[in-house]
């Protein structure tokens, strides 16, 4: 397949699987929702081009085209889970599928996991199951012959190829991510600065994208990117703490239905900061006492501002307000000696600590990891949480051990 097809097909899907959220959220008339469609339905006919349909299959967890796998990313992952709880294993528009079938399609693909029977009611548009596996007669027979030319070396270099494969796919799923939670965290600083509403559907949506990317495979999460400019510190510094403290919270088997409260509230930990003078955050020589007291004021203001905001969970709000308290209470702002610190908080605060450390910034380089990681052993118990800092520490061992293997 060549690489436009490629490209053409991937921009198809990043406006289809969107279709599908506003058409779920909203009705099929919606304004927004029919905007979307248009423009998804334009990027169907581009992605055929001039041949006579698009197929599409899903076989072994990956999205097939011409016999070849798509390269993975987040839309064709999505495409994958949304069409899997649907049991739908291909798809095949035509050339020539009119937008009203197109419009149709998708208002019945919202409409719940349970899908019509009759696929012919769709006269441009296929859709159903193909078997496991997807495998037709010609795949049967290759597989016989290379069943009998099959030895243990090249099983091993199958094993490896195969590894490498899901490594690369992962560290491109972590850049997507990192792609669209700066955009994300760019529309909350504009939100905040023109008191106009979170984009909290975003927030949640990109929550789900990490979580899934951990459950692929944790061994690549410190090969995100720490910093690309310094004046995207803010935005690609929470999607880091978000990233590590979902990383810490499954590694505690904390209940499923409680992490994308905790990845929310650690992607907005910071959100304070957005009130606290630019002039201040990007200074490179030292603080003044009075500029230091203007930088402890934004646990509180993150946690005010967001108190009153839709859709946006308690958590993030204690989270917000507690990220700096420190274990030993050290921290700011100051509570009474009776307080207990929420361990999403205490999460946050590690993650924080560690990803800071890490980044360079305007006023220093950033620092290697063993000398973070024997800081933050020594920092347990006093400034860190013990418990959670010993959990964050052997889970970083993890990493680097299934790096180097």
């Amino acid at each position: 397949m060549i690489i436009e097809k490629k490209e053409r097909i991937q921009n198809f899907l990043k406006v289809f699987l969107p279709t599908l959220t506003n058409a779920h959220q909203y009705t099929i008339a919606h304004q927004l929702t029919v905007s979307s469609i248009e423009t998804a339905h334009a990027q169907l006919l581009e992605a055929i081009g001039n041949d006579l349909t698009l197929f599409m299959k899903i076989v072994e967890g990956r999205v097939v085209i011409d016999e070849e796998p798509l390269e993975d990313s987040i839309y064709v992952n999505r495409f994958i889970q949304f069409f899997k709880k649907r049991a739908i294993q291909y798809v095949r528009f035509s050339y020539d599928t009119p937008q009203d079938e197109f419009t149709s399609f998708v208002a019945m693909l919202t409409v719940g996991p349970t899908l019509s029977e009759d696929t012919a009611i769709f006269p441009h548009i296929q859709y159903g199951k193909v078997g496991l596996g997807f495998k037709t007669d010609d795949d049967e027979e290759n597989e016989i012959d290379e069943s009998e030319k099959w030895r243990d070396e090249e099983a091993e270099s199958a094993r490896e190829a195969e590894q490498n494969r899901k490594i690369a796919q992962i560290k491109q799923y972590f850049t997507d991510i990192q792609e669209k939670d700066i955009g994300i965290m760019e529309n909350v600083y504009e939100a905040v600065k023109k008191r106009k509403s979170l984009p909290d559907r975003d927030i949640r949506d990109a929550v789900t994208d990490i979580v899934t990317a951990i459950k692929q495979g944790s061994s690549v999460l410190l090969a995100f990117s720490p910093l690309r400019t310094l004046d995207e510190y803010t935005f690609t510094h929470s999607t880091n703490v978000c990233i590590l403290t979902l990383a810490q919270a499954m590694a505690l088997n904390i209940k499923e239905d409680m992490l994308h409260d905790i990845g929310v509230a650690a992607l907005l930990h910071d959100v304070g900061k957005m009130f606290i003078p630019e002039e201040i955050l990007n200074k490179q020589g030292k603080l003044t006492d009075d500029e230091f007291e203007q930088i402890k004021l934004h646990p509180q203001k993150g946690a005010e501002y967001l108190i009153d905001k839709p859709g946006i969970p308690p958590l993030a709000i204690v989270a917000a307000y507690e990220h700096h308290m420190q274990f030993n209470f050290s921290g700011y702002p100051k509570v009474s000696a009776n307080w207990r610190q929420n361990i999403c908080s205490q999460m946050t605060t590690i993650s924080d600590y560690f990803d800071a450390c890490r980044t360079k910034r305007i006023y220093r380089d950033s620092i290697e990891t063993n000398i973070i990681m024997d800081q933050m052993s020594k920092a347990g118990g006093v400034t860190l949480n013990p418990v959670l800092a010993k959990n964050f520490l052997f889970l970083l061992k993890k990493l680097f051990e299934a790096q180097q293997s």
